[in-house]
């Protein structure tokens, strides 16, 4: 029941984003099924089912439906702890509290993801992708770009072009104050590709971040060129945000400043604070941040203090607060303090600096892909076959139960167990045999029982165990 349960999770989700309206049901479905179960595994179900409905009815958009649909699925989460090991609930979880900006709860949860798929180069990428997005959030940057770096390997030349696009925009951004020209690079590449797709915002995104390079390396007129690149796409595309606006005001507020242009510069950051303050967060913080640093520039010392204390204020309470982006904050005011000659505050304010860059970051995510089959001794080792009846089933088994999804269970609790490798499958005229490999054949059988006799798919199966000469063969019901 509980891996039907998964599976119907996992495949109402791909409709549910369409906006298909029926699959409300399929979710409720879900948590009527677990109703009569309170152990951690179904309630992190429940609070997928719940985030998976909170998609769907974002997809038709019923903001207050799905509003409600979230709120139910973050009360069911505060209750458990670690990750299951059901990859179907943890993936759904670790997007949706992505989509929320709850990183820090969401990091967890990638991380399971990529450790529940690590063997599978194909399954993995995306989800290491997704966990160095996190971990560049929460402000961990060097620990991203390794993982990020890992998940563009797998993805270059065998996965999607706009999968990508995303790591290396990601990467551009790990990378971007500790080695300029990677980030550069990485930025340029996302933005060739996405503007390739006729993804025009995330092109822009990736100019942006080109201009602020060019800025900080002082290349001014380089810079402007840039953003107004990303001025002429921003206008021409409705999808364009509050925050990539504002953003972009404050962005080139700063390359006027460099140049001394103070006249200039204010009139941006002003235009820059007053579209996010309504937003507020993280890039209202960095607005803030830029008036300082214009007055700070100018000689205002005391004006400069009193804006540098105002982004700090709005970036320390932030839930998910980017420790660096915050330490960078602390050390500006710092500055300014010690400027008024206030050197007791501004050493407290760089000692709070210093512990959160000195914090460990979490354990890092990396893929493990299985050997290549050939080292599989496969004369000494056991075999276990499957035989699947591909036409004596009834036809709603074939319509709800398909081959892949019994292979990546079974992948799973290969995972889990250690107990053998799935080697594939092949179709004959009337069925469908699978292969599984491993050191002792009943041993290995044993530990892919449970998948087996779970998933209707499997229903009249018959089982054939090797084991050197010695061969057993036997009808899964009677196992």
């Amino acid at each position: 029941m509980f891996d039907d349960c998964a599976a119907a999770l996992e495949l109402g989700l791909r409709e549910a984003r369409t906006g298909n309206p029926k699959m409300i049901d399929v979710f409720d479905a879900i948590l009527t099924q677990l109703d009569a179960r309170d152990d951690a595994d179904a309630r992190e179900m429940k609070a997928a089912a719940h985030f998976a409905a909170a998609t769907c009815h974002a997809a038709c958009g019923q903001t207050g439906a799905m509003g409600k649909r979230a709120a139910k699925a973050m009360a069911v989460l505060k209750s458990l702890g670690e990750p299951s090991g059901t990859l179907a609930s943890v993936d759904v979880i670790a997007d949706a509290l992505m989509d929320r900006n709850e990183h820090r709860r969401a990091l967890p949860y990638c991380q399971q993801a990529v450790n529940l798929t690590r063997r599978d180069p194909v399954a993995v990428r995306g989800r290491l992708w997704r966990a160095g997005r996190c971990l560049v959030r929460l402000g961990f940057s060097a620990e991203a770009a390794g993982v990020l770096r890992e998940a563009i390997d797998l993805i270059r030349g065998s996965g999607p072009d706009l999968l990508l696009a995303h790591a290396l925009l990601d990467l551009g951004n790990a990378t971007i104050r500790s080695h300029a020209d990677d980030a550069s690079q990485a930025f340029r590449e996302a933005a060739d590709i996405f503007a390739a797709k006729d993804h025009s915002n995330q092109a822009a995104t990736a100019w942006l971040n080109l201009g602020v390079l060019a800025s900080r390396a002082n290349r001014l007129e380089e810079a402007l060129a840039w953003y107004e690149k990303v001025r002429e796409a921003r206008e021409c595309d409705p999808q364009t945000t509050t925050t990539q606006r504002g953003n972009l005001h404050n962005n080139i507020a700063n390359v006027y400043r460099r140049q001394r242009d103070f006249v200039r510069a204010r009139t941006e950051a002003d235009r820059a604070v007053d579209i996010l303050t309504p937003v507020g967060g993280e890039f209202l913080a960095h607005a803030l941040g830029t008036q300082g640093e214009i007055r700070r520039d100018a000689g205002e010392k005391e004006a400069a203090l009193e804006w540098f204390g105002r982004a700090r204020a709005v970036m320390e309470a932030l839930p998910n607060v980017n420790r660096e982006k915050l330490a960078e904050k602390l050390s500006n005011e710092a500055d300014a303090l010690e400027a008024l000659d206030r050197a007791t505050e501004a050493d407290a304010l760089r000692a709070r600096a210093a512990a959160l860059l000195q914090t460990k970051a979490p354990p890092t995510p990396h893929a493990a892909p299985k050997p290549a089959k050939q080292s599989v001794k496969r004369k000494t080792n056991g075999t276990v076959l499957v035989t699947l009846d591909g036409i004596g089933l009834p036809a709603e088994v074939y319509a709800q139960c398909d081959l892949h999804t019994l292979e990546s269970r079974l992948e799973r609790r290969l995972d889990e167990t250690d107990a053998g490798e799935l080697d594939g499958h092949e179709h004959g005229p009337e069925n469908v045999q699978l292969f599984l490999y491993g050191p002792n054949a009943r041993a290995l059988f044993e530990a892919i029982r449970p998948v087996l006799t779970d998933y209707p798919l499997c229903r009249g199966a018959e089982i054939e165990l090797r084991q050197g000469r010695k061969v057993e063969r036997f009808a899964l019901s009677a196992a």
